[in-house]
This record gives structure tokens, sequence and C-alpha cells, in this order.
């Protein structure tokens, strides 16, 4: 026998072969039947639709007999089963519906949202009426029996009965009765213009220059009567000195303290020629500058009052402080301070004429509560609370003349013979300096 070798490619061909032989016949057992795709798609489509459309004819009679079977609501509008957009008011709502009147009057236990329900078939646009009738109902919480509502934006607005008494609570709540000391009181308001518009023929304000001047005006004050400081006036002051704080006096060298702080205590020497007493006010102060013709600048640091004696010196507390009081600043003894709050300057048009001979804190710009000296005093008829107004005068090249260009107004806190102490009140300029013109524009009543 002659032996044979098959390969892999005739093992697949054989493989081939034997697949064709089985699949014949099964073929053979079918029918034959033409593919018709589309006509088979077309007839599915068909059988849907038709399914669909039952299927909603069942819905909708189901409806109908849900809807048989409600109570019918009682003047209601039909909306015509669609939503109906609010624009212009209940008269766009309800076009073309004679079942909606005009105005409706408010009976007991009646709310917006039953209006809104009855007239408008949808309890939630009760804003709408409410929109309509704000001259009528001042809170849609409530309204009361009586009250006659528009249900257009046409209808004129109708009186309100305000005899009645009840009050009915909106947004379902239900109605309580309120007697009549509790209903709502509405006062009249006046006729013509209001307060924001001043009534045709009123009486002219005042000048409104002279009430910011009045209302503008503040007393002269303690604090700066004996803080602002003075001029010597080229006038000796009997004035003793600050020797050393009591509390090293008493503890020895355990502190060395050379200043003194507000409510502390010192010793003080007696001022030559004077006698101090128990409740006497001192006013300690350091030296400035001297001003020709006016003496020294007096710049406070603080105030003292005499507790007692101690051996050959007297105790005094400190009970204001100004800047730094030191051990071996000057005093001198005070008197108490006394100004009439109750009165007031009057403007002046022929007031004393004077300058600015000294700065107390000399600096480039000066600002509000700054202190400046003035060459006019007691002797010219100044007084504390005196106002006086600082101005520069410059000469007008071009027009020719004086131009004055103000600066300031000024207090005056202090007065001497010949001289006066302003603090600056209302600033405008802030270039005051020695040789600013003064001019008394308010002054004290004599």
């Amino acid at each position: 026998m002659k032996r044979t070798t098959i390969c892999r490619s005739d093992a697949a061909v054989l493989a081939a072969l034997l697949a064709c032989a089985i699949a014949v016949p099964a073929a053979a057992q079918q029918p034959s039947m033409p593919v018709l795709r589309g006509a088979r798609t077309a007839a599915q489509d068909r059988a849907n639709q038709a399914s669909a459309q039952t299927i909603r004819q069942e819905q909708q009679a189901q409806q109908a007999e849900a809807e048989s079977q409600q109570p019918a609501r009682p003047n209601a509008p039909m909306m015509q089963g669609r939503r109906v957009e609010i624009q212009g008011g209940l008269q766009d709502v309800t076009q073309g519906q004679d079942t909606i009147p005009a105005t409706h009057t408010i009976v007991e236990g009646e709310t917006l949202w039953a209006l809104a329900q009855r007239y408008m078939g949808d309890p939630m646009l009760w804003p709408e009426i409410y929109r309509l009738n704000t001259d009528v109902v001042e809170d849609p919480h409530w309204i009361y029996p009586g009250e006659v509502l528009r249900l257009s934006a046409a209808t004129p607005p109708a009186p309100v009965d305000s005899a009645q008494a009840g009050v009915t609570v909106d947004q379902g709540y239900a109605a309580a009765e309120v007697p009549d000391s509790m209903q709502p009181q509405t006062e009249a308001l006046p006729s013509g213009r209001t307060i924001f518009f001043p009534t045709v023929g009123a009486a002219p304000r005042r000048d409104a220059v002279e009430i910011r001047e009045a209302r503008a005006y503040r007393a002269v004050r303690q604090g700066e009567y004996y803080s602002s400081g003075f001029l010597t006036e080229l006038q000796p002051l009997p004035a003793g000195r600050l020797v050393a704080s009591y509390a090293t006096t008493v503890l020895g060298n355990i502190t060395t303290r050379e200043t003194a702080n507000l409510f502390e205590d010192v010793l003080v020497d007696e001022p030559p020629g004077d006698t101090l007493a128990a409740g006497d006010m001192l006013l300690s102060f350091r030296r400035g500058e001297e001003v020709p013709n006016y003496g020294e600048v007096i710049r406070p640091t603080g105030m003292l009052r005499v507790v007692g004696r101690t051996g050959d010196r007297y105790r005094a507390t400190v009970v204001g402080q100004y800047t730094t009081i030191a051990m071996g600043q000057e005093f001198i003894r005070v008197a108490p301070f006394s100004f009439n709050t109750s009165r007031r300057p009057e403007s002046v048009t022929d007031g004393v004429q004077g300058e600015v001979v000294a700065l107390r804190d000399p600096r480039v710009l000066l600002n509000t509560q700054d202190i400046v000296f003035l060459d006019r005093g007691a002797d010219d008829g100044v007084q504390l609370g005196d106002i006086f107004q600082l101005y520069l005068v410059h000469t007008d090249e071009v027009r020719g003349g004086s131009v004055e260009q103000d600066q300031a107004l000024a207090m005056i806190v202090n007065v001497r013979s010949h001289s006066a102490t302003a603090v600056i009140v209302e600033l405008y300029r802030g270039d005051i300096r020695v040789g600013s013109q003064a001019r008394q524009v308010r002054r004290m009543p004599s």
C-alpha cells in the first residue's frame, strides 16, 4: 500500500467540503420565500400608530368621565385649555367673557385667593387682583367687608365703606370679627404740597448763612480757656515751680520719675508774693518764643489742684493734662472759669479790626483747633466767645485795587488787656500766618 501524507492546506479544504454537505440538506427542508424588508417595516408602523391612537382615545374618555363627575365651579370662566399670560390685568385674561363683573364688593369670609379662584379659575393669580386695587387694599393679607375691588384695569376706583366691622385674612385664613376700636385708622393727608414740597405762598426761609452760623456756633469750653495759652504782654508772672513727684519723696530712691501723669500728686513751691490754699487751681506751663511788643508765648501743660501742705511745700494733684508735665516747670494760680453759655454772639458790621501776631504752634498749614494770637484784647472790646474772620489782602495787578481771600473763622477763648487767643473753628485756607488780617464779625452781647 502506498502511504499518503495530508498537509494542513488539504485538511482545511476537507473541512469546508464537509460543512457544505451538511448545510445543503437543511436548506432544502425550508420553503422558498421572498424577503420584503420594507413592506414588513411599514406594516409594523401602521400597527403601532393604531395602537397609540387607541390608547389616546381611552385616556380622553377616562378624563372626560372624571371631569363629568366633578361639581361645576360657579362663574368660572373658560380658559380654553391653555395657559394665559397676564400682561394687562384681568381684562386681558377674561377678554370676551361676560361672566366677569367690573367690580366686586367684599363680604365677610372672602379672600383674594378665593376671588382669583372664582373669577380667574386659578387661585395663584390673586396678586393680579391686588395690583389693580393697591389704592384700596394696603396689605394683600387683609381685606375688609365693604371694600369694592376692581376686576378690570379700566374700572374707576369705587368708594370704600369704612363703617363695616370685620376683617378677612387673605391666603385662606379664617375671618375674624374685630371691634370698631381696633379697626385701622387712616388719617386724611392735607391737600396741596407735602413737607417735601412746601405749600405755595409759604413764608420765605431765613437767610441760609445766618442759620448755618447760628447752628455752627458752640460756646467756649473750660478746657480751651486753660489749655490754649496766652501772651505775657511784657508783664512778669508770679510763678512757682513743680519740685518733685510725691511718690519719689515718700519712697525715697526707689523711683526717680521726672514727669507726672493724670491723678498723680506732685510737690510744688509757693509762688513768690503769693499764698496757696487747699482747693486752689494751678496752671503749669512752659515758655515759648518771644513776640515783639507782646512778650512770651505761654504754652500750658496741665492743671493741678492743691490738696494741702507737706512740710514747707504744697501737695497738688494733676487734674488735667494737655502735654508732658515735667518737674521744674512753672505754674501760676488761676481763677475758676466762668462763662454764660446761654448767650450767643450777634452779627456786626463795624467789628474790631486787627491781625495775627503769632501762631502758638508754627507750621506751614494750620487746621481746625489750632491756636492763633491777635493784637486786640479786652481794652479794645474783645470778649470771650467773639468770632473773628481771618483773611488775606492781595493787590490785583490786573484790575487794580485789593482782593480779600477768606482763610478761617476763629473764636476767642482767652482775653488779656492788649491781646487775645483764638481757636480756629472753621477753615477755608490753611495758609494762615503772621500778618493775616482779623475782622470781628460776631460779637457777644454786653
